[in-house]
């Protein structure tokens, strides 16, 4: 403990995950085990820890354990997809159970993605809600801000098409908008029949654009998106069509504090519950990783 600290911990009692609850006193008694030469150093130590565990409602006696070599073991390398639903004792409940039942209706061993969504990839671990403080301040700040309209700067911006194409331009004059889930929609001109496409940009839409057309006109890039795959495919046929564009939701990319992404989840509940909005995305599509959090990770930190 440093100097002039004060030794707290998590009051047994208190709105957390049993997991977390039930792992505090063995966690300090394994550390000050570890960090004791011997048993007489421990007991020596112990008290005032004992005294934190008791006072918050621990039955936890702490006792020294004799250190364990570590074995080596062959650890097996597999993608895991966590789900961290919030716990609340208030919620009667079992999340968890419920969870991995949908799992093991919805991908059997029949199903062609349950080697992607199994028992074995997909697991549950509880987080944790926010505490009074927290929920105090964001229900004053949504008060304070109530009616007050916000811009997001990339909504103030203007289109910076060329004066000659501002009426051509792909989101009417939105298109230095960042932050979006948008749709296309494909028609051909032999039968009208339309075809959607659901996509997303953390960057402004105007880049994401210019990679659109990119794929559409390089051959090698024909398999970068779905759509740019249907697009080669109706110029393999001498098929003409015209794409329109237009914007779903805003939401905002990852983020290193909420560690979630609402661009990724929105583009993957539109996949899941509205399809025909999106004809020719993938299923496939849902078990690709979060892009921009790659951008947080110390490997990536110039």
């Amino acid at each position: 403990m440093k100097p002039n600290g004060t030794l707290l911990y998590v009051h047994s009692k208190s709105n957390h995950p049993p997991s977390i609850i039930r792992n505090i006193p063995m966690n300090v008694n394994k550390r000050l085990s570890n960090l004791s030469s011997n048993e007489m150093m421990f007991n020596e130590n112990k008290g005032l820890y004992q005294k934190v565990l008791n006072d918050s409602a621990y039955k936890f006696k702490l006792k020294y354990e004799h250190k364990i070599l570590p074995t080596h073991k062959r650890n097996r390398s597999r993608k895991i997809v966590w789900y961290n639903p919030p716990y609340s004792k208030n919620v009667t409940t079992n999340i968890g159970k419920k969870f991995l039942q949908i799992v093991n209706e919805s991908f059997p061993k029949s199903n062609i993605l349950s080697k992607i969504f199994n028992r074995n990839t997909v697991k549950i671990s509880y987080s944790c809600m926010n505490n009074v403080n927290t929920a105090i301040i964001s229900h004053n700040n949504y008060i304070v801000n109530k009616g007050r309209e916000i811009k997001h700067p990339s909504e103030i911006k203007e289109c910076t098409c060329h004066m000659k194409k501002k009426d051509n331009c792909p989101l009417q004059g939105k298109c230095n908008t960042s932050g979006m889930v948008y749709q296309a929609t494909v028609v051909r001109h032999d039968n009208k029949i339309k075809e959607t496409y659901v996509g997303l940009t953390a960057t402004t839409f105007k880049q994401r654009y210019s990679n659109h057309l990119h794929s559409f006109k390089d051959e090698k890039r024909r398999n970068d998106t779905e759509l740019s795959k249907y697009v080669w495919t109706l110029k393999g046929i001498n098929v003409k069509y015209d794409i329109n564009w237009k914007i779903l939701k805003r939401c905002k990319p990852y983020s290193n504090v909420t560690k979630r992404c609402n661009l990724c989840l929105y583009e993957k509940y539109v996949i899941i519950c509205e399809p025909e909005i999106c004809t020719l995305n993938k299923r496939s599509e849902l078990s690709s990783t979060c892009r921009h959090r790659k951008k947080f990770l110390l490997s990536n930190i110039p």
